[in-house]
């Protein structure tokens, strides 16, 4: 069979809009600014980073804090040496890679923020990364509670804070959130690009302010954006429960959930997976994988339910495509993957963020900030118009997958299947694999060349009225059978 990783991967050179607004006023500087991105069946944001005027795309994670990069080739005189060593570790043993290398302190840039004295890891020759695509690093967006490097740093004169909590120590009194809005990519049906915002709510979605705010719930030391969710509607059936944790952090009928945008798709327990799919037509569940191979035609209505609103996802997003058979057949799974997630419950990616607008308050979380943290989350998907358009948008994202693999050649055809690797440091009670993967193989000349291609015609910003930020892109997918870099979600915090 096929592997599609590397399919996915050049399809990210396609050129969709990320915005990245930054409503803090400066008299030197645009008040706003916008980064362009692009995307395949992605779980990572690159963004493009500066070090000391030196571009690095790194991938904008909300499920870390920390900041790290392969520095190899790169200028580092102007950074200083903590003479600090730092090993981040991701994925089980047979799969092993690792982010390891001294704490530097100096000039980093992203838009129109500087830290002239920011901290971060310098990994070069690191195997975590995904160089096929220019993604050489990570940049962690989650609270610096949850850093490795501030943990490092604790008792020396360095700051250890992370980069987006040094930008609220920047301006202390605007407001200290960010928010997501991932579009739709008409062709392939996964995420084509969208909004990132800073302190500041987008327009068109000024109505998430007035809708509940969610407390983060707290189940480890590690600082995660989980509240909890109430049930799952399949087909007008509605299930709940099932949580592993006692009373102490959900009530009857809940489950501790994480929103994560660097996660492609969800990950759940057999309960809910069998919710899902048992009852389709043809699904099968495969042991080994952990997860359900469903006909491509596959079609079912789901609502996640979040207090007293409820949250549908567009048919589109229930399965994709995975794989291709030696026939030359596409094979399709469901995209509710079954996993243990340690603590937590469920994991909710880009299959729920492209059909929510969501807002992370980091309240005390921010070193500014007061208050707990939150998450508001508005709906805007329209179930009723998703159902009816899917098996036109269905068509076209099938007959686009196949275009694109038959153009593959097939002395690169596998017998083994895909399978599964979720993905935030390595734990020694879980396997499980969650929000960033690193692509291991290449497709021959074929491939190169459809690189090449893409990239010349990849398209300029759409973003009219700001200041593009060059060379960001959002990538991925990473197909089901990546086997690289990826965190447990169960580990020790520092």
């Amino acid at each position: 069979m096929i592997n599609l990783t590397t399919l996915f991967a050049f399809i990210s050179l396609l050129d969709i809009t990320f915005a990245f607004s930054v409503p803090f006023s400066r008299s030197d500087t645009p008040s706003s600014t916008s980064v362009n991105f692009t995307n395949a069946d992605g779980i990572v944001y690159l963004v493009t980073v500066e070090f000391d005027g030196q571009p690095v795309q790194v991938a904008l994670d909300t499920g870390s804090s920390d900041l790290w990069i392969d520095s190899a080739g790169l200028n580092l005189t102007p950074f200083t040496n903590t003479g600090l060593n730092v090993t981040i570790p991701y994925g089980p043993d047979i799969h092993h890679t690792v982010a390891e290398g001294p704490i530097l302190v100096g000039p980093v840039q992203l838009g129109d923020f500087k830290v002239d004295k920011q901290a971060f890891i310098s990994a070069p020759g690191s195997n975590a990364t995904m160089t096929n695509i220019n993604q050489l690093g990570i940049l962690g967006v989650a609270p610096t509670t949850g850093s490795i490097i501030a943990s490092t740093l604790k008792n020396t004169s360095y700051n250890g804070r992370s980069f987006l909590d040094n930008a609220f120590m920047m301006y202390p009194k605007e407001p200290n959130y960010i928010t997501f809005m991932l579009s739709r990519d008409p062709v392939f049906g996964i995420t084509g690009g969208g909004t990132f915002t800073i302190g500041e709510v987008a327009t068109e979605f000024a109505a998430i302010t007035k809708s509940p705010q969610r407390k983060v719930v707290f189940t480890s030391e590690l600082p995660r954006w989980a509240t909890t969710m109430d049930g799952m509607i399949v087909n007008g059936k509605k299930y709940s429960g099932h949580s592993k944790f006692n009373s102490t952090f959900v009530s009857a009928g809940q489950t501790v959930t994480a929103l994560d945008s660097g996660t492609s798709y969800a990950l759940v327990s057999r309960f809910y997976a069998d919710a899902i799919y048992k009852d389709l037509p043809d699904a099968v569940f495969n042991e080994t994988q952990q997860r359900y191979i469903v006909p491509c035609d596959t079609k079912a209505n789901v609502t996640l339910v979040f207090g007293n609103d409820e949250y549908p996802i567009n048919p589109l997003d229930i399965a994709g495509v995975t794989g291709i058979s030696d026939s030359g057949e596409i094979i399709c799974s469901g995209l509710f993957l079954v996993a243990e997630m340690g603590d937590l419950d469920i994991v909710l990616g880009d299959i729920f963020l492209r059909n929510t607008y969501a807002l992370f308050d980091f309240g005390s979380w921010a070193t500014p900030g007061t208050g707990d943290p939150f998450v508001q989350l508005l709906s805007v998907t329209n179930q009723a118009q998703a159902w009816n358009d899917f098996d036109a948008a269905n068509a076209v994202r099938l007959d686009s997958f196949k275009k694109l693999i038959h153009g593959s050649p097939g002395g690169n055809e596998t017998k083994d299947e895909v399978s599964p690797s979720p993905a935030s440091p390595e734990s020694s009670n879980s396997d499980l694999l969650r929000n960033s993967y690193i692509i291991i193989g290449l497709l021959a000349g074929v491939i190169v060349l459809l690189l090449v291609l893409f990239a010349l015609v990849a398209r300029g910003s759409k973003n009219v009225g700001y200041k593009p930020v060059p060379n960001v892109s959002r990538a991925g997918p990473a197909a089901l059978d990546d086997d690289g870099y990826a965190k447990p979600y169960a580990y020790s915090a520092p």
